[in-house]
């Protein structure tokens, strides 16, 4: 599987956004500048043709062209030289001196309508790049003739004339094409700058990132001060190293809890292989002892049983640790309570069951060891003579089942936090062969696979477990 890079994947992207937006710029801005361009030498052509054609005037006479090579000497020079010539019809009617100086003596003549111009790429007779406007116009008439129109128009004013102007674009064409070569070589520049800039951005903007990451490979579970914690506040990393503390917090506490539950269960197992290993050595070395004969087969059984006893419970506790256990049963669970206890003492039990309580579908097996395991509890840290209360009502969609006892040792609150943890035991010297700290653990874990809540209050020197069991 291709392993993707958050980092690579920002370079790409941004570098890509960011040198299309300029290239967009760029290439809109060369457009533009070309298309500029383009227009001023046209519209310098319009205007030197317009120009020619204001020295070009009728009179009764005819046509007068009033043009002098003199003040206009780009129509007569060898170098850069420019040309005109004018078309009555097709007749040459006028025409640059810069035309002799070339084997085409002459421009192509362009057919125009009256009122139009034209503006063609044509090379020049001197060989070089170029463009001629046409223009077809009514010339001048003189102003001592303004009045005698008929006299004009017998002399066929209104045929009109054909202009033709051309000139070099060979500059123009160099200066479009330096402007292209710029414009290509900026675009490559800025494309490379963004991408060493973006690069460069997200580097400097990942660093506090990079560091966090090698922060998380240095921490070590056992290290009670192993905290994460970063230079610079920043508000995307903050969230996640807080959740990671809490993270680290918390498989701490798992660790301790499993390094813990290992050592009790070590002590809790030890103390009966003790006593095995005692009963055997006694039976070695007095075997004609027939008293200890007798006592010793009952007494390693019981001590066998009480393993057993541990063992069965550490199995209960892990197998549903965690896990969902089916709910297909439907009961009662005043019934279900009655049940478990009709064969314990109930002389130190005091019933508060509420009536006509709803039937429940929950887990038979899990039901009965949590409620076990709760009146089992409360009897075994009650002082003598007390009573323990075993009592059932209805809150809204859920159903409750309640244990309260006085506390032979009161609690404060570290000791209800270790409440439901594994061979935990307030009071060491109160332990039985029959209790091993289990109990709760197990009616814990139980209640979590039948997604009922168990929950613990002290109060005026009493403890109460509830169990609230989903009605639905």
């Amino acid at each position: 599987m291709t392993i993707r890079s958050i980092r690579n994947k920002l370079v790409v992207t941004l570098s890509l956004s960011i040198a299309g937006l300029v290239l967009c710029i760029l290439l809109a801005i060369d457009i533009a500048v070309d298309s500029w361009i383009d227009d001023e030498f046209d519209r310098s052509m319009q205007a030197k043709a317009n120009m020619l054609m204001t020295l070009i005037r009728e009179d009764s006479e005819g046509l007068f062209f009033d043009f002098s090579s003199q003040y206009m000497s780009e129509f007569n020079s060898q170098i850069e030289p420019e040309y005109f010539q004018i078309w009555n019809n097709e007749n040459i009617v006028a025409r640059s001196k810069s035309l002799d100086l070339f084997p085409q003596k002459n421009l192509p003549f362009k057919n125009l309508d009256m009122g139009t111009s034209k503006i063609l790429e044509n090379p020049l007779p001197d060989g070089r790049d170029g463009r001629i406007i046409y223009i077809k116009f009514i010339p001048e008439v003189s102003p001592n003739q303004q009045l005698d129109t008929n006299k004009v128009h017998k002399k066929g004013r209104g045929k009109g004339l054909t202009l033709a102007y051309a000139a070099s674009s060979e500059e123009v064409n160099f200066i479009l094409w330096l402007i292209d070569v710029i414009f290509i070589i900026t675009t490559i520049t800025v494309i490379i700058f963004i991408r060493l800039f973006v690069r460069k951005a997200i580097d400097t903007a990942l660093a506090p990132l990079s560091k966090l990451n090698a922060d998380i490979g240095q921490l070590r579970i056992v290290d009670k001060n192993a905290r994460i914690s970063i230079d610079e506040p920043i508000k995307e990393l903050s969230p996640i190293v807080d959740s990671l503390n809490l993270f680290i917090e918390e498989n701490r506490q798992l660790y301790l809890r499993e390094k813990r539950l290992t050592s009790d269960i070590a002590h809790e197992i030890k103390t009966p292989i003790a006593e095995l290993i005692n009963l055997a050595e006694v039976s070695i070395r007095f075997p004609a002892e027939k008293e200890l004969a007798v006592s010793f087969k009952p007494e390693v059984l019981q001590i066998s049983l009480r393993l057993q006893k541990i063992v069965e419970n550490l199995l209960l506790l892990h197998k549903y640790n965690d896990g969902q256990l089916a709910k297909k049963d439907a009961c009662d669970l005043n019934q279900v309570i009655m049940r478990i206890l009709e064969h314990s003492d109930v002389s130190a039990l005091q019933f508060h069951l509420a009536k006509e309580l709803p039937a429940i579908v929950s887990n038979l097996f899990a039901l009965e060891s949590i409620i076990s395991n709760l009146v089992n509890n409360a009897k075994q840290y009650s002082p003598r003579d007390s009573k323990v209360i075993v009592a059932t009502y209805n809150i809204e969609q859920s159903l409750v089942f309640s244990v309260s006892n006085p506390l032979y040792n009161p609690l404060d609150s570290s000791d209800i936090h270790q409440l439901f943890d594994p061979f935990w035991q307030k009071d060491t010297a109160r332990s039985s062969h029959n209790n091993f700290g289990l109990g709760l653990s197990i009616a814990k874990t139980l209640s979590s696979a039948i997604n009922a809540k168990l929950e613990v209050a002290v109060k005026d020197n009493a403890i109460t477990f509830k169990l609230v069991l989903p009605i639905k």
